[in-house]
């Protein structure tokens, strides 16, 4: 069997237990907010803070992950994310949840996502984008069981201990499948998932934008549009995974029910993640990226009149599709555009500007529902920056449309 699926199934694993931190936190939002008194927007600031510090990271493990491959780095997001877990179940204070939350997730997400998605582009050519597909898949499938999964546990036993059932899990999952990284592939007589001719993606991109270092990449208009792209997704998609369970708590639907929300959103992300691998092996990733954004962008308008659970249901889906496709296309796109030989770096650099649009989005929407007591604004901001990152996948296609 080739090496590389075993990466993709290490990257699965890995990527399925983060998924506990990213679709968890809304899930403990309400139980801490009415534990402690705190307001909705200061305590989503602790998710912010997390994004933040994982966009910053994301800068230094891309050149890591570029130089010394991804163990170690994936080794270290375990230990911190169980370490973070287990003291989470200690917090009294505001400030406990911000250091404690924002340092130990901030650095499993950087040392986690960015060498698993830089590693495995390395290690396929014909098949990278169902092979990054299925590896993204583990953080969908991990969002479908995480906020139920913690719901439960949270309705059994309380939110501490909850925390330290948690805390185990990175310790028993992503420290042993660190150890099966690997950075490159050794070479062989015969592999047919990694080629020496140049790659269909040729056909897509500017030769000479490909071979500019990275610093040299930062000054073109092509970095900053993507990267705008991504800080518009980032925005609207942390924005409803942490406050789509409490408004739909509010609607009036039971605890159980809005946390199923969003693990059906992530189910959904999961057929998402595998029609959008095999169809970007197929043709251009952008024109892939800006179909997934426009069924973005109209899940979000049909979030503003949605009151009842059928209704939710139906977001959860359209969303998930389409959030689920975005995820490796955000991998697939970048190395379309600028190849593999910095490949880490570039999408550290990405990840931080989709955490500064999360580091946005997340506190703004709590700060409009302590002011106003709705989301219905929150939500309509959401729209208005989603179709603002539709249109600049518009403009990337022009960039194709003139290099083909």
């Amino acid at each position: 069997m080739y090496y590389g699926w075993v990466i993709v199934v290490a990257g699965f694993c890995v990527l399925a237990t983060n998924a506990l931190a990213i679709f968890g936190f809304g899930v403990f939002l309400k139980p801490l907010t009415e534990e402690f008194n705190w307001e909705r927007g200061a305590l989503s600031s602790a998710f912010s803070i997390s994004l933040l510090i994982a966009g910053v990271l994301s800068l230094v493990s891309g050149r890591l992950s570029d130089r010394y491959g991804p163990r170690i780095l994936v080794t270290a997001a375990g230990l911190s994310l169980g370490i973070g877990f287990l003291l989470m179940s200690q917090v009294s204070s505001l400030w406990q949840v911000y250091l404690v939350w924002g340092l130990s997730v901030g650095i499993a997400i950087s040392c986690s996502v960015i060498p698993i998605s830089s590693t495995i582009p390395r290690w396929f050519t014909q098949k990278r984008g169902i092979a990054i597909a299925i590896t993204v898949t583990g953080f969908s499938l991990g969002g479908v069981i995480a906020p139920v999964f913690i719901q439960w546990l949270i309705s059994t036993y309380d939110w501490q201990l909850s925390f330290i059932i948690l805390g185990a899990i990175p310790f028993i999952i992503i420290v042993p499948m660190a150890q099966l990284m690997r950075q490159e592939p050794r070479p062989t007589s015969v592999n047919p998932y990694v080629e020496n001719k140049p790659s269909e993606e040729s056909q897509y991109t500017d030769p000479s934008i490909r071979e500019l270092s990275f610093n040299q990449t930062i000054k073109t208009k092509w970095f900053w549009v993507f990267g705008f792209m991504q800080l518009s997704f980032g925005f609207c998609a942390q924005t409803i995974i942490v406050h789509i369970i409490p408004y739909a708590a509010d609607t009036g639907l039971p605890a159980i029910t809005a946390a199923s929300i969003l693990s059906i959103s992530a189910g959904s992300s999961i057929a998402g993640n595998l029609a959008i691998g095999f169809l970007s092996d197929r043709i251009s990733g952008r024109l892939a990226l800006n179909g997934c954004l426009i069924v973005l962008t109209l899940s979000l308008v049909w979030l503003l009149f949605t009151t009842e659970a059928w209704m939710f249901y139906i977001f959860a889906v359209v969303f998930g599709l389409a959030r689920g496709g975005i995820i490796p296309l955000q991998t697939v796109v970048v190395a379309e555009l600028f190849g593999l030989r910095h490949l880490g770096s570039f999408v550290g650099a990405f990840l931080l500007f989709a955490t500064v649009g999360g580091v946005l989005g997340t506190p703004i929407a709590g700060l409009i529902f302590d002011v106003s007591g709705s989301y219905s604004l929150a939500f309509g901001l959401d729209v208005i920056i989603s179709t603002l990152a539709v249109i600049l996948s518009l403009i990337l296609l022009r960039y194709k449309s003139k290099k083909m």
